[in-house]
């Protein structure tokens, strides 16, 4: 009796351990831009983006994308961007998010290796402070290391 409970016990121990580390917020990406630190992770089932910026408190926004995500790029360490001067944006960068199921995975002919997702969020910088865009790019295929036209970025900072 004594060893089932000491089972019993690991296995609880074990099983909280693991949720634990679970619920934990890992970064997923990361970029250094211009004095800024960029982190995207997870928050309650969400994609989670914080901001550090040196003499002003950390700012965490929720993303309505589904984790885990990632600053969009082109093969390149450093994410792609556009600058769009009338509009007071010196980078406009995309976060996709929401990963392909093994359908999707399929339909599009991607392999799984990839890190692709069907949606994606603007994140845009005046030079000084970061805001989210108010649109998304929704059932279109994204791939972190793929890029993407730049007619999206233009869309995303109307």
């Amino acid at each position: 009796m004594t060893k089932m409970i000491h089972y019993a016990c690991g296995a609880a121990a074990l099983l909280l351990v693991s949720s634990l580390s679970y619920a934990e917020s890992a970064a997923t990406d990361s970029v250094a831009w211009q004095g800024h630190e960029l982190a995207l992770g997870q928050a309650q089932g969400k994609c989670q983006l914080a901001i550090a910026s040196q003499g002003r408190a950390k700012q965490t926004h929720a993303l309505d994308l589904t984790p885990p995500c990632y600053f969009l790029r082109r093969g390149e360490a450093e994410p792609l961007h556009y600058a769009y001067p009338k509009q007071h944006i010196k980078a406009a960068f995309i976060i996709l998010g929401n990963p392909l199921s093994a359908d999707e995975l399929k339909t599009w002919n991607v392999s799984a290796t990839m890190q692709c997702g069907t949606q994606g969020q603007g994140l845009l910088f005046s030079g000084k402070d970061f805001r989210l865009s108010t649109r998304s790019l929704n059932r279109m295929l994204l791939c972190k290391d793929k890029g993407t036209d730049e007619k999206n970025f233009r869309f995303l900072s109307q």
